[in-house]
């Protein structure tokens, strides 16, 4: 078995790697000094080759993403049809929620303005904000990353109602949950709007002009899943007219965000360039080496991979949660 290794992974995590199958050829090189060649030897890559090389070979048995978004390797052509796709899901849930949380509470408590007026040797307090304490939150996405979040803001006694595409049962963390075919009728109970969605067909622009009308006046929108979910022009006029009260951006469309874009100079809006979920965390390195070695003894035995991404859905049929499964 020849695999390659282009994931980004520290020594020590490549080391358990090799270690749980030592008869194997293991090549490891960074995903931009990749030869063809050397795609069309493998019978395994783990991590995200460049989107220039050719990966629709029969070799290639299976793709084992270092990323939870796999979207741009759905597309016609791009794999085998008997290759098999995985993703990365779960192992960015806690560094992600932490960013997202970070970020609420900086557009909350004014963080922005005061750190503005740090700089400048300033000291003038500012009696406007709001409080997450006690208030509902809505979470459209509910997989691991939006569990994630769940589990941390619920320690602030909030109200939490999640949005996922299949019907469920509430857990320890929600108090509402429904399909998002059900998201307008009730967005505008949300005091914050916490969206971790993938890149499908149903969710790009799924926040439009109608969408933000419908949201709770004064509400926050938070997105970390992908920026395709929010219609950017959509978005600056909910904010300029100040329906809602703030947005906290990781993700946007277009990335990167053209530097004239009026949501760089808005006050209640913080923009990270799609830097919540980086790989160099070590919780995230942790966890995506875990599964890489489950996953490698699952294709040895022939067993389903964990994280096995459907082709036509565009997402995992099943979802796990920190090693749930739901």
């Amino acid at each position: 078995m020849n695999i390659i290794i282009c994931a980004e992974i520290d020594q020590k995590n490549m080391e358990r790697i090799i270690a749980s199958k030592p008869d194997w050829h293991f090549l490891y090189k960074p995903a931009k000094t990749l030869t063809q060649n050397e795609i069309d030897e493998a019978d395994l890559i783990i991590g995200n080759p460049a989107h220039t090389f050719n990966l629709n070979t029969p070799r290639l048995k299976a793709l084992l993403l270092n990323s939870a978004g796999n979207d741009r390797f759905l597309d016609d052509g791009v794999l085998n049809p008997d290759t098999l796709l995985t993703n990365a899901s779960g192992s960015y849930g806690p560094t992600i929620a932490e960013h997202a949380l970070g970020m609420l509470i900086a557009i909350n408590k004014n963080f922005p303005f005061y750190f503005t007026n740090q700089l400048s040797g300033k000291w003038q307090p500012s009696y406007i904000g709001k409080e997450l304490y006690q208030s509902t939150v809505a979470i459209v996405g509910y997989g691991d990353i939006g569990h994630a979040f769940a589990k941390r803001v619920k320690a602030f006694d909030t109200h939490i109602i999640a949005f996922k595409k299949h019907p469920g049962k509430t857990d320890a963390y929600t108090d509402e949950l429904y399909t998002t075919d059900d998201l307008k009728a009730h967005i505008g109970k949300a005091d914050y709007v916490f969206l971790s969605l993938p890149e499908t067909k149903e969710t790009i622009h799924l926040f439009d002009e109608e969408m933000f009308e419908a949201m709770k006046e004064g509400s926050v929108i938070i997105n970390v899943g992908r920026g395709s979910a929010i219609e950017t022009a959509a978005l600056i006029k909910a904010l300029e007219s100040h329906h809602l009260y703030g947005a906290a951006l990781d993700v946007v469309e277009p990335e990167p965000l053209p530097s004239s874009c009026p949501l760089y100079h808005m006050d209640n809006v913080i923009i990270t360039p799609h830097a919540s979920g980086g790989y160099h965390w070590e919780s995230v390195q942790r966890y995506y080496t875990d599964l890489v070695i489950r996953n490698l003894d699952h294709f040895a035995k022939g067993e389903e991979l964990e994280n096995l991404v459907d082709r036509t859905l565009g997402y995992r049929a099943k979802v796990v949660i920190r090693g749930e499964r739901s």
